[in-house]
């Protein structure tokens, strides 16, 4: 390959600059953008697992989903939950998830397996996802 003729590199570094310029504009649109999703997530509460829908006046759609993230020591848990009777709420592939449905039937129905099982299980918020559909 023939490098690139004196026109082309200042054509190269021209562009390269915009595509810089962009893309910091881009970092700070989008850290625009989930600070106003905040706010509008504050504004509009729903359960901490599920969603909300709201219409504006102009038909504007407003959706907010919130949710958790799960994450956990399949190990220790393996040997917390020596009963056969009751398994361990692990989905078992290629990597070790948390069974979310089984770990929540601990808690509803057995609080004190849920309580030493909770101990290896942490949970946080998921980024609650914000939509908005312009009306039709």
């Amino acid at each position: 390959m023939k490098p690139p003729t004196p026109e082309e590199f200042e054509a190269i570094t021209k562009l390269a600059g915009e595509l810089l310029a962009v893309k910091a504009r881009e970092s700070a649109a989008k850290a625009d953008r989930w600070a106003i999703e905040a706010k509008l997530a504050a504004l509009i509460p729903c359960a901490e697992e599920g969603q909300r829908t709201i219409r504006l006046p102009d038909k504007t759609g407003i959706v907010i989903v919130r949710g958790l993230a799960y994450k956990m020591d399949a190990d220790a848990i393996r040997e917390l939950m020596t009963n056969p009777e009751y398994p361990p709420p692990i989905v078992s592939k290629a990597t070790h998830t948390l069974d979310v449905a089984g770990y929540k039937w601990y808690r509803e129905n057995h609080p004190d397996i849920f309580s030493a099982l909770a101990r290896h299980v942490e949970v946080k918020p998921k980024k609650v996802s914000v939509t908005v559909k312009a009306p039709k």
